[in-house]
């Protein structure tokens, strides 16, 4: 019997030390599960924070776009109206001055009318002069009131102030009666389509008086 208890003992500490060992490595493989456990959770709240990053970046590169197209869409908007716009008013202008070219024509015919009347009225002592006269005065009335009823005007520039937006300068000539830039004389008068300029008056205008020279003053 004693020998069987000596042999039993050692088995007794061997069984306790095996368990010991088996706990230690089941404890050790639970800390390293648990380990693995938070860096899988590590990995998988590092790779959400990429991808909302990821989205944000999306997020922000879609709104540039967007505004990018709605400014472009705008100013194509803005364009189409402004090229609406000036269609409209070039055909309004076409249709409105589009005899202009005819009366520019006919323009000429009536000054040399005009000019023919100054020399008839020169010569009015014949019978011949004075039926002259009277048959050109009725062709310029006609003419003046022809022209009258497409909304065709003339404007004499005599006595006024020199505009340059309405005559040509042919000459200047110095005057001691009329200030610079009176019209002294008219060779060709302003006409106007409506209110659109058909051809400037072709004036003479006044500019400063000659000074007179010391060797006038000495004589």
């Amino acid at each position: 019997m004693s020998s069987d208890h000596k042999n039993e003992a050692p088995r007794e500490g061997m069984g306790a030390s095996a368990a010991d060992v088996d706990g230690t490595a089941i404890d050790g493989a639970g800390e390293d599960a648990a380990s693995i456990g938070e860096r899988d959770a590590d990995f998988s709240k590092l790779d959400e924070n990429v991808e909302i990053a990821e989205l944000r970046e999306s997020v922000q590169a879609w709104k540039k776009e967007a505004e990018e197209q709605k400014d472009r869409y705008i100013r194509s908007v803005a364009e189409l109206e402004n090229y609406k716009k000036r269609s409209l008013k070039d055909r309004a202008d076409l249709l409105k001055y589009q005899g202009d070219r005819i009366f520019t024509e006919i323009l000429p015919i009536l000054d040399n009318l005009e000019l023919a009347l100054q020399h008839a009225e020169g010569d009015s002592a014949t019978s011949n002069s004075a039926a002259l006269k009277s048959g050109m005065l009725l062709i310029h009335k006609l003419f003046i009131d022809t022209l009258a009823k497409w909304e065709v005007r003339a404007e004499s520039g005599l006595g006024k102030d020199f505009d340059p937006n309405r005559h040509s300068a042919l000459s200047k000539v110095p005057s001691a009666d009329q200030k610079p830039g009176t019209i002294l004389n008219e060779f060709r008068k302003a006409y106007f389509y409506k209110d659109k300029l058909l051809r400037p008056g072709e004036v003479v205008v006044a500019s400063e008086p000659v000074a007179p020279s010391s060797t006038d003053e000495t004589a």
